[in-house]
């Protein structure tokens, strides 16, 4: 490990998930707000997929928060699930505060099934893109 990779290691992300307090199968997405020093949240991800098991959720997760904080490294689960993560963008109306995407999961066979639901700031979300 190079100094530069351990000081990547040690600077807080600009974006963290927690377990939702209101849901077990929900969490939050947190941004870092450097004028309070602290975490906000600024989205939530919710599994609707009740068969799921949570481990493959956490990593899911996981993965979410690598890409938004723009890192390369993902965890391959396709081993894990033999399924494919699809996902829909909802077109947002000029006043929502909030953009919504819904995941799917598909095994290649039949329909699609919903596996989750992101609803995130849409300052976050056009940031991202």
């Amino acid at each position: 490990m190079s100094v530069g990779d351990f000081n990547e290691e040690s600077e807080k992300p600009d974006y963290i998930f927690k377990p939702n307090p209101l849901s077990a199968r929900a969490y939050l997405i947190c941004k870092y707000d450097a004028q309070r020093g602290d975490y906000i949240p600024v989205g939530d991800y919710t599994v609707l997929d009740l068969s799921e098991e949570k481990e493959l959720s956490d990593k899911r997760i996981t993965n979410f928060m690598s890409s938004l904080n723009k890192k390369k490294r993902s965890v391959d689960l396709s081993s894990l699930t033999n399924t494919r993560i699809l996902f829909t963008i909802i077109p947002r109306k000029p006043d929502d505060t909030h953009q919504k995407v819904i995941f799917r999961t598909h095994d290649g066979a039949g329909v699609s099934k919903e596996n989750a639901i992101l609803v995130i700031e849409k300052d976050v979300f056009d940031e991202y893109d």
